[in-house]
């Protein structure tokens, strides 16, 4: 029963293909069978470009010029050595559209339809009627030479910071009080001196009326003094957010069902995100894995039937069709770190079926992003 439905689906869809060959208005061609003689316009189908965005954290650690008299104050958690290290905090997913030039189709336009493009030359709207686009046509009409163009490769961002010694960067915050011939025993005393003049400011010892902002206001900044000169103890430490963008154009697996795994960079504690041609060996590659949901396996089919059809691919060959789209396929996108796992579902329109309508209806409209046919209408 199973196989009397499909080639009485198949019966119907070769019908119309042929029916529709007649009296059409657009029609599209591939650029092995389009003639030069034609008014048209070139577009591609869109392809799915994968977007990582990356935040790293660089945490610089200052030693504190007297790390070793910690115990005079009763420190824990000291920081011992001046040092930087990374450390991957998250990673968001995202999908971007850009041209796919392995399909780019010649669409034909002498019937005078409204056709409306997007900005990597996909098409989003094809129509008979005039709907607020009228300055568009002319703009869109365009010589066969005006290919597409490749996407441009997203740059990778990081900023660097200077590491001062830990007294010239407190004095230079004003976190630390300059005191000539600095020991740890006078550190010390002074902590105690301000400590002190803390509780004399909220006690009221101090010469003068203050309004209770005026005494918040002591009191904290005497708590930061009193901080830099802890500082010069127990070190401390900068948290520096750096953020990277990395893409990737995945190329469709040839066994569907099985996962794509996909280098993005390399990652080290110590230098941070490095490329992936890096040959340091303590660098870990870090991996996307793109599974797939098998969502097109059905049109795939479809597909490959009408592939096989010699009359179907001589009609096409001479007639051209209506036009060209993309059904995509939704996939699990997922980058596993440690004990984190950044994921993302999403679809991805190369991982997907090229399809086409033989008739040109009077409207239709196409996701952006994807290339599916988002309406169809044949009035």
């Amino acid at each position: 029963m199973n196989k009397v439905c499909k080639c009485f689906v198949f019966v119907l869809a070769f019908s119309a293909c042929v029916y529709s060959l007649q009296g059409q208005e657009y029609r599209s061609y591939s650029l092995e069978t389009m003639s030069f003689d034609k008014n048209g316009l070139y577009y591609s189908l869109p392809q799915t470009e994968l977007i990582f965005d990356v935040e790293v954290e660089k945490i610089t650690e200052y030693k504190g010029c007297f790390a070793d008299y910690s115990y005079m104050l009763g420190l824990r958690n000291v920081v011992t050595k001046d040092g930087v290290t990374y450390r991957i905090k998250d990673i968001k997913i995202r999908p971007e559209a850009v041209a796919d030039a392995s399909q780019t189709y010649f669409l034909n336009t002498e019937g005078g339809v409204n056709i409306v493009k997007s900005d990597i030359g996909a098409l989003t709207l094809i129509s008979k009627k005039m709907e607020n686009n009228k300055d568009n046509d002319a703009a869109l009409i365009v010589n066969h030479k005006d290919m597409p163009h490749p996407p441009k490769e997203l740059k990778k961002e990081e900023k660097d910071i200077t590491s001062p010694t830990i007294v010239q960067r407190l004095l230079s915050e004003g976190m630390l009080e300059s005191m000539p011939n600095m020991t740890a025993e006078k550190a010390v005393k002074e902590i105690e001196r301000l400590k002190e003049l803390q509780l004399d400011v909220l006690s009221g010892s101090t010469d003068g009326t203050y309004m209770n902002t005026t005494v918040d206001f002591m009191y904290k900044q005497l708590d930061r003094i009193i901080a830099g000169y802890v500082a010069m103890f127990s070190g401390d430490r900068v948290v520096e957010k750096i953020r990277y963008s990395f893409s990737v154009i995945p190329q469709k697996p040839l066994i569907v069902e099985e996962d794509l795994m996909l280098g993005i960079f390399k990652f080290s504690e110590k230098e941070g995100v490095l490329p992936l041609t890096n040959t340091d060996k303590d660098a870990t590659t870090i991996v996307a894995n793109i599974h797939s949901l098998n969502t097109t396996k059905n049109y795939a089919k479809i597909e490959e039937q009408k592939s096989y059809n010699d009359k179907i691919k001589s009609s096409i060959a001479k007639k051209g069709v209506g036009v060209y789209y993309r059904i995509p396929e939704t996939v699990n996108v997922s980058v596993n770190i440690a004990d984190k796992s950044f994921k993302k579902t999403l679809k991805i329109s190369q991982f997907g079926v090229v399809s086409y309508l033989m008739d040109s209806p009077s409207k239709i409209v196409f996701d952006e992003k994807t290339g599916a046919l988002k309406f169809v209408s044949k009035d």
